[in-house]
């Protein structure tokens, strides 16, 4: 929770009292008679911290009384009789120049207090200035949290927040922004475009934006496919228009050869490059580093795409890209990933600080590393890309009966809107069951199925973003990096370069390693080929290495004292 309720409401209603009370005779809450899909443990935490915070503002004798449960009968009455005496008291009216800890949860107050937000005017300020992207530049507050805090000071204050909204209406500009807010101007619109077709297009757009978008919108807009398209539309188009000043439709052979270097080196960096942010974000950019060549392959096997459409629907009269050689990568024929995967031991190194991050943590801060290690053991698990992470929902849980033995499956939707199953091993299912328990408070199969497999850790349903889970694993990777770094610099160099997607790799590693058919890691992985699954495995390259194992061996030194300075004095 983030903010109280209004003074004009009344603190707890019957069966939040009931909770309360419960809670503090020690009556475990199973014992009460309460609706099997009643969220007990959430709505008592939700509870304490109203009683909490009412505490704090009447300058109460230990407000902190109800932030954990103490032991003794002498704590029990005082507890219940202060409890009848807060239920009673009149309460405070908000006010701006009132601190937030007046109004906000403990572990929200510390969260906003480095950005020097230390009132409840310093929040309403900073929102009517930045609007609906206020919060991106506070650590650890993230979307859904500011979406509830708006909420709370919205009851609060009502209508204060309204210009914060009129604010937060983007404009459209010729600039670096992205494609939903491009306004690309007339001369370089790509209406006259020296490569447009002389005959009538069958899609009927006037512009390279909108035939951009007659492209974009054969795929289904909340895919991976859809994203990855539109990214790659959307650098090429502005670079295009403000680094090249040509229509998309007036590129040729020679243009699309300079952007292939460029994607390989986006220069000015300063213009183009950035830390991932989200789009509405000001300091959005189209990169975040320059492209390896496989990037850069890859993306123009996508504007391959965009530009044969534009060919067969008569819009361009012909494919600029398809002049060029393709784009050779050295890499191609190595072991993909594999030098983005985790061996044994840094894994270790990786659940050891987990687990002491979990253990050593409270509140806010405990549910975010919780969710952390969820993200971390699924991920190792089952390999599912980023954004199939994000996606995934308790309704993709299925148990299958075999015999008395029951399996369990995530179903995935993956690259292509392709849809395929990966098991669950049962010790990672109850994982899964213990670890969301902490976090929502229910049961993992007592939840709507419509609910995130990684749940919100504000608990409202919604989906965390894939940006949201990269950015946190980043930060989690980069802290296990520090910690090794005294005792183990390459380790740390490794793991301060590791995202996400390492999981994915180590996962194919592993399952190779551990002699599971390529064609089930093929499976499970979501691979289009058996070739691409190979690449995991490392036995050629091991046979290869032990056959020179002992190829060309120098002959032994006979006096190891001898040394390097020792050989180039002696006497013949």
């Amino acid at each position: 929770m983030a903010l109280t309720r209004s003074p004009m409401t009344a603190l707890l209603d019957l069966e939040q009292q009931m909770l309360i009370r419960a809670w503090i005779q020690g009556v475990p809450l199973a014992a009460l008679d309460l609706d099997p899909d009643y969220p007990a443990l959430a709505e008592l935490a939700e509870c304490r911290t109203r009683l909490h915070l009412k505490a704090l503002r009447l300058d109460w004798p230990d407000p902190g009384l109800w932030l954990q449960r103490r032991t003794g009968p002498d704590w029990q009455r005082t507890a219940l009789h202060q409890l009848d005496l807060l239920l009673r008291h009149t309460d405070l009216l908000p006010q701006t120049d009132q601190p937030l800890r007046f109004w906000v949860a403990p572990e929200m107050a510390e969260c906003l207090a480095p950005a020097q937000l230390a009132t409840i005017g310093d929040v309403l300020l900073r929102c009517q200035r930045d609007g609906k992207a206020w919060w991106k530049t506070i650590t650890g507050l993230g979307r859904t949290g500011a979406r509830r805090l708006e909420a709370g000071l919205e009851q609060l204050f009502p209508g204060k927040l309204a210009k914060a909204a009129r604010q937060s209406l983007l404009p459209y500009e010729t600039g670096l922004v992205p494609l939903e807010r491009l306004l690309v101007p007339d001369n370089l619109d790509g209406s006259q475009g020296r490569n447009r077709a002389p005959a009538t297009p069958f899609i009927p757009m006037p512009h390279d934006l909108a035939a951009i978008q007659a492209w974009l919108a054969l795929f289904d807009p909340g895919s991976h496919t859809h994203r990855s398209y539109q990214r790659e539309a959307e650098r090429l188009l502005l670079w295009a228009i403000l680094d090249r000043h040509k229509a998309l439709s007036s590129l040729d052979a020679t243009d699309l050869a300079d952007y292939r270097r460029f994607l390989q080196d986006p220069q000015p960096a300063e213009v183009w490059v950035g830390p991932p942010q989200h789009k509405s974000h000001r300091h959005w950019k189209p990169f975040t580093g320059p492209l390896s060549r496989r990037s850069a392959k890859h993306a123009e096997t996508l504007l391959n795409s965009l530009f044969t459409f534009l060919l067969q629907q008569r819009y361009l009269q012909h494919n600029p890209l398809s002049a060029l050689p393709k784009l050779k990568d050295p890499d191609a024929r190595s072991a993909i990933g594999t030098h983005r995967a985790f061996t044994p031991a840094q894994w270790a190194a990786i659940t050891t600080a987990i687990e002491g991050l979990v253990r050593d943590s409270s509140g806010q801060e405990r549910r975010k590393w919780l969710r952390t290690r969820l993200t971390l053991h699924l991920g190792y698990a089952t390999g599912l890309r980023l954004h199939e992470l994000a996606q995934a929902r308790i309704g993709d849980l299925a148990a299958i009966s075999r015999g008395e033995q029951t399996q369990h499956w995530l179903n995935v939707l993956g690259k292509g809107q392709k849809r395929r199953q990966v098991p669950l091993p049962p010790a990672v299912f109850s994982f899964i069951g213990r670890t969301y328990q902490q976090l929502a408070g229910r049961e993992l199969l007592r939840q709507d199925p419509a609910f995130p497999l990684l749940p919100d850790l504000n608990d409202n349903g919604k989906a965390v973003t894939p940006l949201a889970i990269h950015k946190v694993m980043k930060d989690f990777f980069g802290r296990v990096a520090d910690q090794t770094r005294a005792d183990n610099p390459e380790t740390a160099a490794h793991l301060a370069r590791a995202s996400s997607h390492w999981l994915r790799h180590t996962h194919g590693t592993v399952a190779v390693d551990s002699a599971i058919p390529l064609t089930a890691v093929r499976d499970n992985m979501g691979h289009a080929s058996i070739s691409t699954t190979s690449h995991y495995s490392h036995s050629d390259a091991d046979a290869r290495y032990d056959a020179f194992r002992h190829f060309a061996e120098p002959p032994p030194v006979h006096n190891p004292d001898l040394t390097a300075d020792h050989v180039g004095n002696e006497k013949p």
